[in-house]
């Protein structure tokens, strides 16, 4: 913790208005620091999770980190990415494996399309290819990473604010 000491005259008191104000720069440019350096984390573990992830169709995700007015945000681009993040078909997910709720838009397991993922397995076409599938289970990269993010920070924490 940062300590300042100061005197009661006019001079003391602007020299503390002073440091007050450099130590709240300092601790901005930190807190850029550690939600940087989180996001980057955050980012690989997403990478790491999606381009490992089992999936029939074409594995079409890109990880971006992109800048935001009060830090930084992990984007997931691309067709298959809530297909990997939530599952589909009930082979793979026959209970919820997702622990949260879905987000708006985002179909329970077997839900998608013509409702094909509450069979066993499925065809579908792939480039003029006829493929089966069994569906996808659960990957969650995306919540993987917030995991990671949050058993990291104190740890980056400490590194950023020493």
């Amino acid at each position: 913790m940062k300590k300042i000491s100061f005197d009661l005259s006019h001079a003391g008191i602007q020299k503390a208005i002073k440091e007050v104000k450099a130590y709240k720069k300092w601790v901005q440019e930190k807190e850029k620091l550690l939600c940087y350096k989180l996001a980057v984390i955050g980012a690989h573990e997403a990478s790491v999770r999606f381009s490992g992830a089992i999936y029939d169709g074409v594995n079409d995700v890109d990880i971006a980190v992109k800048r935001i007015d009060n830090g930084y945000k992990i984007i997931a681009k691309g067709k298959a990415v809530c297909f990997i993040e939530f599952g589909a078909g009930v082979y793979h997910n026959s209970t919820e494996p997702y622990p949260n709720p879905r987000p708006e838009g985002v179909v329970g397991i077997g839900e998608y399309g013509k409702g094909h993922g509450k069979q066993q397995g499925w065809y579908f076409n792939r480039d003029g290819e006829t493929v089966f599938t069994h569906g996808t289970p659960a990957a969650m990269p995306m919540y993987y990473a917030s995991e990671e993010m949050k058993s990291a920070i104190e740890e980056i924490a400490r590194e950023v604010f020493r």
